[in-house]
């Protein structure tokens, strides 16, 4: 398929996670296709050590069934993207299902293909102490000044490429008292939502979960759209889901998430846009920003894809830019600067 598609050529191949690595370091390919399921090293392995060695562009193929967290741990340790297994035909009623499969691996790949990516170095443990200096000195303010803070009541959070090693980074940044609700939109191939939930669960201090039509938010937990679904708000501290619809470009939708609220709590609000592809976001950050709410972005040094924080900077929606490592120490200072004036700074 690969050979055959005008686009690729296969250099090399291999049959486990240290033949792969070996081969990686060899051939120097663009971009990476691999199992998650390899025997002696699984790909999860393999793309750490990969990453770590000779950082490479690298596409998991998985299925929301097989190993899904182990798919998102490869995510975190620096895989671009994680595609379903393209099928083959079993019959002409899935012949349009296989296209789709197919089309989307194939794009997949060349869209990460041109990804600069960078040595991953072993995960050290985080600080949720105040930034060094060293630290505060790659923030940079957009505006001419800090904006007036209002005391926040929710923060809401948009990755796509990249984002999941990127979140978790943030996330465990916050300690486990912190005050407000936090709505996360990750980008995603469909299936790995329940995975992608559980493994977030599992390393960082607060609670997450899938969120339901209605559903009170509550401070200190962190709130994901279930499959096929918009995750936005109808009412302070109100989650509202809006089924994906035929024309959707991205589901969930950065900008449908944002939009709401800034609709619904405008100036009490903390949005943040971190790496990823396109420029989802960008319009309900805007939206952000006009309601007075505080609108940050990772910084372009720290994205794997400087995208969509790009979009939203060069369109004024963002107040801040911040290292990934700062982003955290800066949303504490936010809440905590606000909830020492009495809400407001």
């Amino acid at each position: 398929m690969l050979n055959a598609s005008g686009v690729f050529t296969v250099v090399g191949t291999a049959s486990n996670g240290r033949e792969a690595i070996a081969a990686a370091q060899r051939l120097r390919p663009h971009v990476i296709a691999m199992d998650i399921h390899l025997p002696i090293l699984d790909g999860y392995e393999a793309t750490r050590q990969i990453m770590q060695q000779c950082p490479t562009p690298i596409v998991l193929i998985s299925s929301p069934d097989e190993a899904a967290r182990r798919s998102i741990e490869a995510l975190a340790a620096g895989a671009l993207a994680v595609v379903a297994k393209p099928r083959g035909r079993v019959g002409a009623a899935v012949a349009s299902e296989v296209d789709d499969d197919q089309a989307t691996f194939l794009r997949t790949l060349r869209l990460m293909a041109d990804v600069r990516v960078v040595t991953r170095y072993p995960v050290r443990a985080l600080s949720t102490g105040h930034r060094s200096a060293s630290t505060d000195r790659v923030a940079s303010v957009v505006g001419s000044r800090r904006p007036a803070v209002v005391a926040p009541q929710v923060l809401a959070i948009a990755a796509s490429t990249g984002g999941p090693a990127a979140v978790q980074l943030v996330l465990r940044g916050l300690d486990a008292h912190f005050p407000l609700p936090i709505l996360l939109v990750q980008h995603i191939t469909r299936g790995f939502v329940p995975a992608l939930t559980e493994w977030l669960h599992t390393i960082v201090p607060l609670p997450v979960r899938i969120v339901g039509q209605g559903e009170r938010l509550l401070p200190g937990q962190i709130y994901l759209a279930p499959e096929d679904h918009h995750l936005t708000v109808s009412a302070p501290g109100v989650a509202r889901l809006r089924p994906l619809a035929a024309d959707d470009r991205f589901c969930p939708s950065a900008n449908m998430l944002f939009e709401s609220v800034a609709s619904v709590y405008g100036a009490r609000a903390i949005g943040l846009v971190l790496t990823g592809m396109g420029d989802d976001g960008t319009q309900g950050l805007l939206a952000l920003r006009a309601a007075g709410a505080f609108t940050l972005a990772q910084d372009a040094a720290s994205c794997v894809v400087y995208g969509m924080p790009r979009a939203a900077v060069e369109a004024g929606a963002i107040v801040r830019s911040e290292a990934l490592a700062a982003i955290a120490g800066t949303i504490r200072e936010l809440v905590g600067d606000a909830a020492r004036d009495g809400g407001d700074s």
